[in-house]
């Protein structure tokens, strides 16, 4: 899925498209970022940014990359020199504006944009990004605000960054309303809202408002596969049961997207495969003992229900290749990694093959926490005792893609998923408020 945030510039678009990519777990691409930095090439390379042949030659020496240092930051580099806080002064604010008025460049810039967004789910950042770049965007937002209100945002940044620097902010407001002109008078992609793009004014807003105001029409966009007509029937019965019977509550449905991904949860009941799996926006697939599919109506029953057998005795090799298999066909698989029930329904350590999976899967990961199955059927009880509380919590999800060193990544999925794990406990336990983590 691709969510496009166009508009000026000082109308809050990076902080907005980072917290977005944050709360969905999707990829945040600044595009403002990708022309800035050629445009410090062009200024390191001595060139005047109103020379065009010259500016269109020097894509021949431009060569991008996009990183993250420990901190998840994301950091830019040109040719191999980094270039992170060298592109955000205004002289190459000014130039990034001038150089992609150049019909060769925005070709360049737009194949990168392309490329990379048809390979993930991402937030896109520019000007142009619902109107040329992706056209067919899910969901386009064009962001605008006052021009004093964005003069005083840029002139607030500028400040905080270069304490140093002479800012004055009539200058800031004057090179504002100059690239406004720029931006919407040129002749190849002009600034201008997408016809299907939804109009935000953030004059009077703060950045968690208007997040919170792109999350909520994010939501109804979203696009699952849909259910067979069986396990529809089944999905919803089920749902209706622990509603009325155990009032389930499910938080940080914003967390969940489409596309295979590993679904692990903590482990203290016979319910909790059916309470995670009702719980979710979409089919999901899970294994089961083979004795089970000879059982004639149950046999029937789970197999419709996207249940997998493995013969007893079976090797984990097996099994690994069942799993990875199933996640090489888009599927969501249920996995409890703590290896059993717990016995008194506090978490157990997570055992290691769960990042071997995701790693030969090179899937998602998409922690949960369960709470409330194991006051209503431990594993000590025969039969679940009705009318309790039951509550599923859906967490960030943990892109294999992102880990930077693949030698230690095996560790750091489990790491990182019991991490989560125990966050969404703690969320919980907290009053569940916001938006889980």
């Amino acid at each position: 899925m691709i969510i496009t945030i166009d508009g000026p510039s000082g109308t809050g678009k990076s902080t907005v498209a980072k917290g977005i990519a944050k709360q969905l777990s999707y990829m945040f691409f600044d595009t403002g970022a990708m022309y800035r930095s050629f445009a410090w090439l062009v200024m390191k390379e001595g060139l005047d940014p109103k020379d065009q042949n010259a500016v269109e030659a020097a894509l021949l020496k431009f060569q991008f990359e996009m990183q993250r240092d420990q901190k998840q930051s994301r950091i830019y580099f040109v040719n191999g020199e980094e270039v992170t806080e060298k592109i955000r002064t205004q002289q190459i604010s000014l130039a990034a504006s001038q150089v992609a008025v150049y019909p060769k460049i925005r070709e360049a810039m737009v194949k990168i944009q392309r490329k990379f967004g048809h390979s993930v789910d991402a937030v896109f950042e520019g000007r142009d990004m619902g109107t040329v770049v992706f056209p067919e965007a899910d969901l386009k937002i064009f962001l605008t605000a006052k021009p004093e209100v964005r003069a005083e945002r840029r002139y607030q940044e500028l400040k905080r960054k270069f304490p140093d620097v002479s800012i004055h902010f009539d200058e800031i407001l004057k090179e504002i309303q100059e690239r406004d002109d720029t931006d919407q008078t040129r002749a190849v992609s002009p600034l201008k809202k997408a016809e299907d793009a939804i109009l935000i004014d953030t004059s009077d807003l703060t950045a968690a408002q208007v997040i919170d105001k792109i999350i909520r029409l994010y939501k109804p966009r979203q696009k699952f596969p849909k259910m067979k007509w069986f396990y529809k029937i089944v999905y919803w019965l089920a749902r209706w049961f622990f509603q009325c019977f155990f009032r389930l509550r499910i938080y940080g449905i914003e967390h969940f997207s489409p596309g295979a991904a590993v679904i692990v949860a903590n482990h203290a009941s016979f319910m909790d495969p059916a309470v995670l799996s009702i719980s979710c926006l979409e089919e999901v697939s899970f294994l089961a003992k083979q004795s089970l599919f000879k059982v004639p109506l149950l046999g029937f029953i789970i197999r419709k229900l996207n249940s997998y057998p493995v013969a007893q005795g079976a090797s984990d090799a097996a099994v690994f290749r069942l799993m990875i298999e199933l996640l090489g066909q888009g599927k969501k698989l249920l996995l409890f990694p703590e290896g059993r029930r717990s016995s008194d329904g506090q978490l157990l350590p997570l055992q290691r093959g769960l990042s071997f999976i995701v790693q030969k899967a090179g899937c998602r990961v998409i922690p949960a926490y369960i709470q409330g199955t194991f006051a209503a059927w431990p594993r000590t009880r025969k039969f679940p005792k009705l009318f309790g509380k039951i509550t599923v919590v859906f967490g960030s999800s943990i892109e294999y893609k992102e880990l930077e060193d693949k030698t230690s990544s095996r560790d750091r999925i489990t790491e990182k998923t019991a991490y989560s794990i125990r966050r969404l406990k703690e969320w919980l336990e907290r009053g569940a408020i916001g938006i889980p983590p």
